[in-house]
């Protein structure tokens, strides 16, 4: 299960993307889920190949990188008080304003394809989007992912 620890910041207030990712990054090291060289290697993929993406309004982002900077599959969650520049995922000219981030730190590459179509999925329906908008519990959260078929 990718969201069995208390990986969850909500209602944060980061400065820019790059704190952002440091304080997530701090969960997930903490943790012990991830390598030292996990937030380099997750902030210069998110540079190469940006995450941001959006719909109905609302902007989303699953910064990810490669398997050797990861110790074990775990997912980190954040809901932004104020979004976060991210760039387009299909266009990086295109700035979203993204106030929902789940960083993935998958160990082995496959998995990350499997929870990337089922977060598309969680993306697309409103009433839930609204409520991880809302979210301030990990017993909440895991309970939203687990009824969409998240994992």
């Amino acid at each position: 299960m990718f969201f069995d620890q208390e990986l969850c910041l909500f209602h944060i207030k980061p400065e820019d993307q790059k704190h952002l990712f440091e304080d997530m990054y701090k969960k997930l090291y903490l943790a012990e889920c991830v390598k030292a060289s996990f937030l380099d290697g997750i902030t210069t993929r998110e540079t190469e190949y940006p995450t941001g993406l959006e719909f109905n309004g609302v902007g989303f982002a699953i910064p990810h990188t490669d398997s050797v900077y990861v110790n074990k599959s775990q997912i980190c969650f954040a809901s932004l008080e104020e979004p976060v520049i991210f760039q387009d995922m299909t266009d990086k000219n295109h700035n979203i304003e993204v106030n929902l981030v789940f960083m993935l730190a998958m160990a082995v590459p496959h998995e990350q394809v499997e929870t990337l179509q089922n977060l598309m999925t969680l993306f697309t329906d409103d009433q839930k989007v609204n409520q991880l908008r809302e979210l301030s519990s990990q017993e909440e959260f895991s309970k939203l992912l687990n009824d969409s078929g998240v994992y």
